[in-house]
């Protein structure tokens, strides 16, 4: 385990102490000198041993399977900016932040009609907020058409 009050940094302050304190701000680990209270620099997860976020460090509930389904049914491409040649992710319409605090269960959370298509940045630029109302409301209306065609062929 890393010492967050005394982190020997990767060069020396300006000061010339190479010993600083990791802060957590907004998320990043920041290094400050432990003499001058500098900032000296934002460093990576991988270096001050907090694990990396991802899309699957939260909730791991979408199968494959499930996640071919989405990804299919909402015609390969983001949802939120119709880019078509970026990696898809599968995110949630209810975050599962959100889904777990209004009482839903992983099932409710995980079901088809929560589920949603988004490029990475996308879906991490949404993190844990619900998706915005507008975006819900025009990925509704493009899956009653969808599912209109289905009924049809």
């Amino acid at each position: 385990m890393i010492d967050r009050e005394q982190f020997t940094m990767r060069k020396p302050c300006k000061c010339g102490s190479m010993l600083g304190r990791i802060r957590e701000v907004n998320g990043q680990d920041t290094v400050r000198c432990i003499a001058c209270e500098t900032y000296c620099y934002c460093a990576p997860r991988t270096e001050t041993g907090r694990a990396q976020r991802s899309v699957t460090t939260v909730h791991n509930g979408i199968k494959p399977k499930l996640r071919s389904r989405i990804i299919e049914r909402d015609g390969n491409r983001c949802q939120w900016c119709k880019a078509d040649d970026r990696p898809l992710h599968v995110g949630h319409i209810v975050s599962v932040d959100a889904g777990f605090a209004a009482g839903l269960t992983d099932d409710e959370i995980n079901d088809e009609e929560n589920l949603v298509a988004q490029c990475e940045e996308c879906n991490l630029g949404q993190g844990a907020l619900p998706m915005p109302l507008r975006n819900a409301i025009v990925i509704l209306r493009a899956r009653i058409s969808w599912r209109q065609k289905q009924e049809r062929s």
